[in-house]
């Protein structure tokens, strides 16, 4: 009976001794997990602070795109205004060469050598 007792003191000291083992293993794998979590955590938070920077950039992009849509607006609309004036200046020239003498004779005077 001294025997049986033994082998089954020895029996338990090894599957305890495994079981130590096992825990180990698992601790050092959690350990590992938890480490991977904090690195995914840390990269998680980086990719958040860009984002918010590149929104803030996109936003301050679309405030310059639409500054400039007005700026262009604006551009045409004097370019129609200035191209009407020209028009009006041309028919007026028109106008004053065919009623005008003096104008009329200048306007058919030949450029001097040299200006063209």
């Amino acid at each position: 009976m001294d025997t049986i007792t033994k082998y089954a003191s020895i029996g338990l000291g090894a599957i305890c001794a495994l079981l130590i083992i096992y825990c180990l293993l698992l601790r050092n794998d959690r350990d590992n997990a938890l480490n991977e979590i904090d690195n995914l955590n840390g990269q998680l938070y980086t990719v958040i602070k860009t984002n918010l920077n590149l929104k803030g950039s996109i936003d301050l992009l679309e405030k310059q795109a639409e500054q400039n849509r007005s700026y262009i607006t604006q551009l045409e609309e004097q370019r129609t205004i200035t191209s009407k004036k020209a028009m009006e200046e041309l028919e007026r020239f028109k106008n004053a060469k065919k009623t005008n003498p003096p104008v009329n004779s200048w306007a058919d005077s030949k450029l001097p050598n040299g200006l063209y």
